[in-house]
């Protein structure tokens, strides 16, 4: 298989900070060596802001200028027909993911796209739903068009997803006034036992959305792990996977032709002080593309 991995490690607080550690960890721990070796062709490309760029005002601003350049580093390489593997900061590199897998060979003929969500969190609140008013909250609302729209433009998503879309697979803590809203708008919710156990009822889901969509993505925010294996993944909560469990899973998914893209969000390589959930990372990553990990720790 012929791998593009894009890498986005920028947050709102910029490049490599406050948790946005992890794309250039996974790379400096060999992953595209690792996938290289095991007879995958494998390039790499990284998202770079401007001094100028960096120095414009706001934050969720900056996150969608770099959402930008993360899309267009996905249609340049969806247009030499490679898979996709997004090294991201955290869940709002999805909105960059899907918009470059949206752009067609002409502008008004886009893509459509698929989402298949993985977290412990939804993700669907909006600026007023959302307890905390964080961004990474937000993103799944916002490729949906429920919320700032600025953002999702400047990420390259000129059509908003529509709830037939979006898979939501996972998900263990969910908002009161966010679980109302996937309700309200008729998502198609999966449990945890449901993606560990590949259910008929997710098998048929999976079906149906590759028959209604152009491509699909496969979003992963990484605190879907099990805390206690991985303390460093996204924000965490009680419950969740192993990084062999995960890439198991992920390899169930991968296996649909129409699948396009992998993403990664959240691994926080900086709070990641004895490396092991680093290696359930690459654990998950390595199982997603049928390659058995040892599990060591690299300290």
């Amino acid at each position: 298989m012929n791998i593009s991995i894009a890498s986005l490690a920028y947050n709102a607080h910029g490049r490599g900070s406050q948790h946005a550690s992890g794309p250039d960890a996974l790379l400096a721990a060999d992953l595209p060596e690792k996938l290289s070796a095991n007879g995958h062709i494998v390039s790499v490309r990284e998202v770079e802001l401007s001094a100028e760029e960096m120095a414009q005002y706001g934050g969720w601003n900056r996150v969608g200028i770099a959402g930008g350049h993360l899309a267009e580093l996905v249609t340049e390489a969806k247009g030499r027909r490679h898979f996709v593997l997004g090294l991201l900061a955290d869940c709002n590199g999805m909105l960059g993911m899907v918009g470059g897998l949206q752009a067609g060979k002409a502008t008004h003929m886009p893509k459509r796209v698929g989402l298949v969500w993985i977290d412990a969190h939804a993700d669907y609140n909006t600026p007023e739903t959302s307890p905390s008013g964080m961004l990474g909250g937000m993103p799944v609302a916002v490729a949906c068009g429920k919320a700032l729209s600025r953002l999702r433009l400047q990420s390259k998503i000129r059509y908003p997803l529509q709830s037939p879309d979006v898979l939501m697979v996972g998900m263990r803590d969910i908002d009161d006034l966010e679980s109302r809203a996937l309700e309200d708008d008729l998502l198609t919710v999966f449990t945890q036992r449901d993606l560990v156990e590949w259910s008929a009822a997710l098998q048929h889901a999976m079906e149906y959305l590759c028959e209604r969509e152009d491509v699909v993505y496969v979003h992963v925010d990484l605190d879907i792990l099990d805390p206690t294996l991985a303390p460093a993944a996204g924000l965490p909560s009680a419950g969740g996977l192993s990084g062999r469990e995960l890439g198991h899973a992920l390899s169930r998914f991968l296996a649909f032709d129409k699948v396009g893209a992998l993403g990664v969000a959240a691994y926080r390589a900086d709070a990641d002080n004895d490396g092991r959930t680093r290696q359930q990372v690459l654990d998950a990553l390595m199982g997603a593309f049928g390659i058995r990990e040892t599990s060591e720790i690299i300290c």
